[in-house]
């Protein structure tokens, strides 16, 4: 009988626990997408220019702080955004510890077909929710960003949970 060589007994051992080993990697690369699409980056307001939309309407309709996480929802539009030259930035707490939040946009035809009433509306993406870490010790304030150029249009909620 042929005594199989160190390459052959490693080959077989991996086709016999090769399913095992698959479930394995699988979870670990779930488990490390969902921690980076989850995590927290700082977030600079004082790098952009302040200004005020008067066309900018926001509502936050549920917020949940936890000490580890936050979860948010609500609708927010402008004459800027939706639009090609501006992009929105959800963010929680003040100062330097402000973090963007990522977010997931929600279709809303209730706003607008509200905020449209010549039934002409661009799309109806205005909502938004997310969930997502937070570090520890973050203010209960979030706040709606709108950025186009290098100029910041926004407006605050503070959570009440």
């Amino acid at each position: 009988m042929k005594i199989p060589d160190a390459l052959h007994q490693s080959l077989m051992l991996l086709k016999t626990h090769a399913f095992v080993l698959g479930i394995s990697l699988s979870l670990l690369l779930t488990l490390a997408l969902c921690h980076a699409w989850t995590a927290h980056r700082t977030f600079s307001p004082d790098s952009f220019t302040s200004a005020d939309d008067p066309s900018m309407k926001a509502r936050v309709e549920t917020c949940h702080i936890t000490p580890k996480f936050i979860s948010v929802s609500g609708w927010v539009l402008s004459d800027l955004w939706p639009g090609p030259k501006a992009s929105f930035v959800l963010t929680a707490g003040d100062g330097a510890q402000e973090v963007s939040i990522p977010y997931r946009l929600q279709e809303r035809p209730d706003i607008a077909h509200a905020t449209h009433t010549d039934g002409n509306a661009f799309h109806n993406r205005y909502g938004f929710t997310a969930i997502a870490r937070i570090p520890a010790g973050i203010t209960p304030h979030i706040h709606l960003n709108i950025i186009a150029g290098h100029t910041l249009y926004r407006t605050s909620h503070v959570c009440r949970s």
